[in-house]
């Protein structure tokens, strides 16, 4: 950083009396000056290159813990039992009635479903013909609508209850503003207008037999009061309740009801689309592509992480690249300077003692047995590659598939089993996804809480000593160029001295 004489309020003569090339002299005696403050900023930039680099390391771990270890990516989650337990139907029988899926505790088998007898069901009431006009106007006032049977309000008012919830509207209210009122209220219904039917519809927001639509009609006719014929309502429907229907169907000759059309038992879900008479089967079998796919694909993203560590650890430090200063890059072009800065900014991480230990110790959760177990993830088929791979795992497909086929259970735990207890005994016990994680988790809290904090302490520190050396610096300048200004005032002064004596003396002689 030079520092810019503009800034400065110093009347400045620069040797117009002496012939001097000021500039040049106060530059040069501040250049020890401006070296220590360039050295000043070239540290808070390398304090700074550092932080970026191990915040992109968070990043980079971050990145990785939402696609393979967040319960948000649950497609993907390796800390979940749903990734090694993977299940597939194959209908037996076909049909368009029902479809058919496993989850991760579905058991493998044959099932039958004998029978669909009934399709949940909401609770809904509606009209036709309740509207005399051609083409509805949602913006029209109650009053002014075309219904079949006129609206009659008491004292300029219709009110009514659905579901226990109570609305009130005036003979100005539109038809949206009722509309738009009961379905943004807690009644849990959606009622709406068909221009097919020229006739409205109630309908409860939840399924099955709890499903319910319990009408009241208060003041005036948006609803047939009890004894009256809905013909006789705005509406066109009548007072009262009305409730939706469960789910009926037969598995294995046992009776399911539900109130919804999709429901899980035993870790299959059936959706229902259509009654069913005649029976279908199914069966049910370990996705074993699924999972090992799952795997693989895990491994891949790990061994992308652990390349860019290494890539980090083992980047070349080019000393001779300090930071540039403002005056360098001022005689470079814009590609020279990022040349420049890339070799610069190179090795900042190499030999980094918190990511050496990180992959030490996620390349030993590989080779480690799981306690409980005893194999460990080694024995699947994961292994440590060759030693210039640096820690990438390579998967032995046949052998971890055979390993799922033999005891998924076991496989399963080798991966994610969680133990309780204390913290220290818990590695042992841990699946290799747990370890991982858990190494993971353990390094972003130490660099985020303790190497970064002490990082920012550093640069803050480093950005007051510059401001400090400024002024230092400017002080000086100040001091320098009053020096050389007076000096410049003092001989502009003997010179015009001088020069009226010169002259005098001229005009003595002339007229002697």
């Amino acid at each position: 950083m030079a520092i810019n004489p503009i800034n400065s309020t110093t009347i400045r003569l620069s040797g117009l009396s002496s012939g001097l090339d000021t500039d040049g002299i106060v530059m040069s005696m501040l250049k020890t000056s401006q070296l220590k403050l360039d050295k000043q900023n070239q540290l808070t930039a390398k304090l700074t290159w550092k932080a970026d680099a191990l915040r992109e390391v968070n990043s980079l771990i971050r990145s990785f813990r939402e696609n393979n270890l967040s319960v948000l990516n649950s497609a993907n989650n390796m800390l979940s039992s749903a990734a090694y337990d993977t299940f597939s139907v194959s209908m037996l029988t076909a049909t368009n009635a029902v479809t058919v899926s496993a989850g991760a505790s579905a058991n493998v088998g044959k099932l039958t479903i004998d029978s669909i007898t009934q399709l949940a069901t909401q609770a809904q009431v509606k009209s036709t013909g309740a509207f005399a006009g051609e083409t509805i106007n949602y913006g029209t006032a109650l009053k002014d609508l075309e219904f079949a049977a006129a609206v009659e309000f008491e004292e300029g008012k219709i009110s009514f209850s659905i579901n226990g919830e109570t609305f009130e509207f005036s003979e100005d209210s539109t038809l949206n503003d009722v509309l738009n009122t009961i379905n943004s209220s807690g009644a849990g219904v959606k009622i709406g207008y068909s221009s097919l039917t020229k006739g409205f519809s109630i309908t409860a927001k939840t399924t099955g037999s709890a499903s319910e639509v319990a009408i009241v009609n208060i003041a005036g006719n948006a609803f047939a009061a009890h004894g009256l014929q809905a013909s006789e309502s705005a509406f066109g429907i009548s007072e009262g309740t009305v409730n939706g229907k469960n789910a009926i169907m037969s598995i294995e000759n046992i009776t399911v009801e539900r109130a919804t059309n999709s429901f899980t038992i035993d870790g299959i879900t059936y959706s229902l689309k259509d009654t069913m008479g005649a029976s279908v089967s199914f069966n049910v079998d370990r996705n074993l592509d699924a999972t090992v796919d799952k795997i693989v694909s895990f491994i891949s993203e790990y061994n992308t992480l652990i390349g860019k560590l290494q890539d980090m650890l083992g980047e070349k430090t080019y000393r001779a690249y300090a930071p540039l200063t403002d005056e360098q890059k001022s005689q470079m072009n814009e590609k020279d300077i990022q040349l420049w800065e890339d070799k610069a900014k190179s090795g900042l991480l190499r030999n980094d003692s918190d990511i050496s230990l990180l992959l030490s110790g996620m390349r030993n959760a590989f080779s480690s047995v799981v306690e409980g177990m005893g194999i460990s993830p080694a024995a699947l088929g994961l292994n440590t590659g060759f030693y210039y791979e640096h820690g990438k795992i390579t998967v032995d497909t046949d052998k971890l598939r055979a390993a799922l086929e033999n005891n998924p259970d076991m496989v399963r735990n080798v991966f994610i089993q969680s133990p309780s207890g204390e913290a220290s005994e818990k590695y042992g016990r841990s699946g290799l996804v747990l370890r991982i994680s858990d190494a993971l988790l353990s390094y972003t809290q130490k660099a985020t809480s303790n190497t970064l904090v002490g990082l920012d302490r550093l640069i803050n520190d480093s950005k007051e000593r510059e401001s400090t050396l400024t002024d230092k610096m400017v002080s000086k300048e100040s001091a320098l160029w009053r020096k050389y200004s007076a000096m410049e005032k003092a001989l502009s002064v003997l010179y015009s001295q001088q020069s009226w004596m010169t002259a005098m003396t001229n005009t003595w002689m002339n007229n002697k």
